[in-house]
């Protein structure tokens, strides 16, 4: 039924479409993915200490 609709919205706009790539929704939700995976592991008693990426 999503490709039915998918199609339909793409050939009603006459659109192209286009793949937003296998990590779009976590790069969307980057900020509580950190937060809950940081709670996760001081729950099971790690001490943990964030560094941003340095850009490159």
């Amino acid at each position: 039924m999503p490709m039915l609709r998918i199609s339909y919205y793409l050939l009603t706009r006459k659109e192209m479409y286009v793949d937003l790539g296998e990590d779009y929704f976590d790069k969307q939700r980057q900020q509580s993915i950190v937060r809950h995976s940081l709670q996760r592991l001081e729950g099971l008693g790690y001490s943990v200490t964030l560094q941003e990426p340095e850009a490159s």
